[in-house]
């Protein structure tokens, strides 16, 4: 999941479990009948896999576990050609289509020639999300020289294959495509992919930062960044809500009954963990403990 969206709205009062959550990435749940403990993990796609030997326990905690749980099982043979089919725009519409201001479509295409090598043209059925999602990432990898093109969650999803654990997906492909591509019309997704180029050196500093945070599991801060607003590429609610706090409120329901049977490594976006319908607090509501892990 992505933390490409501003800050600045601190809430000062109004979440005090969020203004004094302390710097962590690894959560240990006990409590309401737990025989054994289960951890939260949140992960963040655009940092190396080398990073996770620098968390305290991390790896001591994914063993003492039986079963991993992530946002969507990876390894499912539909899931590229159904991500695939979803990238292309309904009803044989266009770029051309929704960019219809002749500047802009001349300059959203020289920038994408200029980060991906492609323009409008090449790229003119995809989804605006999409293309999105190409262009920041492409834009890393040049200013940072990032290469790593495994994710946390599918690393755990790999070792647990190797080390027989199970792995439970909280979401399926359909569910995960409606929340990539489904999330605003596609006007809203077009505004959006417009505004990102042409702030494209503070998206890219953000991106940076965002990162920096997360290494020092500033979950605070991430939380607070991802909630801005007054910005055209800031998340609405809505956007907010259907990305992040709806689909916590969906997982804490499930995530019961999977640690009551055995103990879960649960591995998913940081940006899940924090706030007050962060899966942290919305599990100590359902009356466990969720506690940092410390060495």
């Amino acid at each position: 999941m992505t933390f490409m969206k501003k800050y600045w709205l601190i809430l000062i009062f109004s979440s005090l479990g969020i203004l004094f959550l302390p710097a962590q990435l690894l959560w240990k749940i006990t409590g309401k009948g737990l025989k054994k403990p289960s951890y939260l993990f949140g992960t963040h796609h655009l940092i190396p896999i080398s990073f996770l030997d620098s968390v305290p326990n991390l790896y001591k905690a994914f063993n003492s576990c039986d079963v991993v749980v992530s946002e969507m099982v990876m390894d499912n043979i539909d899931a590229s050609s159904k991500i695939q089919q979803a990238a292309i725009m309904p009803n044989h519409t266009k770029i051309s289509n929704l960019i219809t201001d002749s500047i802009q479509y001349q300059f959203v295409d020289r920038e994408l020639k200029r980060v991906l090598k492609m323009g409008l043209k090449d790229l003119s059925t995809l989804n605006p999300t999409m293309i999105l999602t190409m262009y920041e990432l492409e834009l890393y990898k040049k200013a940072t020289g990032y290469t790593d093109n495994k994710q946390s969650d599918s690393f755990f999803q790999l070792v647990a294959a190797q080390k027989g654990k199970k792995v439970i997906g909280l979401e399926n492909i359909d569910q995960q495509i409606s929340i990539l591509f489904g999330n605003g019309t596609l006007k809203r997704q077009v505004q959006v992919l417009v505004e990102t180029l042409h702030q494209n050196e503070s998206v890219l500093q953000e991106i940076i930062h965002v990162n920096n945070l997360y290494k020092k599991g500033d979950l605070k801060e991430l939380w607070m960044l991802s909630n801005r607003k007054g910005n055209v590429i800031d998340m609405t609610d809505d956007e907010y809500a259907k990305l992040v706090d709806d689909r916590n409120a969906d997982w804490v329901k499930r995530l019961p009954y999977l640690m009551q049977n055995s103990p879960c490594f649960i591995a998913v976006g940081a940006l899940h963990l924090p706030g007050d319908k962060g899966l942290i607090k919305l599990l100590e509501d359902e009356g466990y403990r969720v506690s940092p892990e410390r060495k």
